[in-house]
């Protein structure tokens, strides 16, 4: 009888504790890592011309927490990639892409169907909106903009935007994998 008693409250235990790391606001990996194909495949890779960017604006690492032990991790995590992903959101639609001569030769379709796949995660995961924004975030956001603004530098602005997007994206499916519903 001892034995029966003792089985089902570990059993309980392990119930609640599995309830505990999963994470409470789900993404699903295979969206994430769907944008991040369709935004890989959008065009040519970083471009010659535009490394000066790549020392003056990088999205900084220390973003993300340090691993994904425990539950706040993962949320930490699912955090960034929410608020990159609202960030180049607000970014899309405040900056027009420049196109002709010296601006991007982006894959329209697959750009369409990246966005819409980011509408869809900010949607999914608004769960994730009533964090406190990190000053990261706003540093970082107001570097790319600055340049986006620059009529001679707005087609690297971009690229520097897809790049770090695309990091940000890769890291997260990566690193925190098991942070997201598969």
């Amino acid at each position: 009888m001892f034995s029966s008693v003792l089985l089902i409250v570990l059993q309980l235990c392990s119930l609640q504790l599995m309830v505990l790391t999963k994470p409470t606001c789900p993404v699903k990996g295979s969206v994430v890592q769907s944008a991040h194909h369709l935004l890989r495949d959008v065009g040519v890779p970083f471009p010659v011309h535009c490394v000066q960017y790549n020392v003056n604006i990088s999205f900084p690492d220390s973003a993300f927490p340090a691993s994904a032990a425990k539950h706040s991790e993962c949320r930490q995590a699912l955090c960034v990639v929410y608020k990159f992903l609202n960030g180049t959101g607000k970014v899309f639609a405040e900056h027009d892409l420049p196109v002709g001569e010296g601006g991007l030769n982006w894959d329209e379709k697959k750009l369409d169907d990246f966005q819409n796949l980011q509408d869809r995660l900010l949607t999914e995961g608004e769960c994730l909106s009533n964090v406190d924004s990190s000053e990261v975030f706003s540093s970082y956001f107001s570097n790319v903009t600055a340049i986006l603004q620059q009529q001679d530098s707005a087609t690297c602005g971009w690229m520097v935007v897809r790049r770090d997007m695309l990091w940000v994206l890769k890291s997260a499916l990566q690193k925190y994998h098991r942070c997201f519903i598969w």
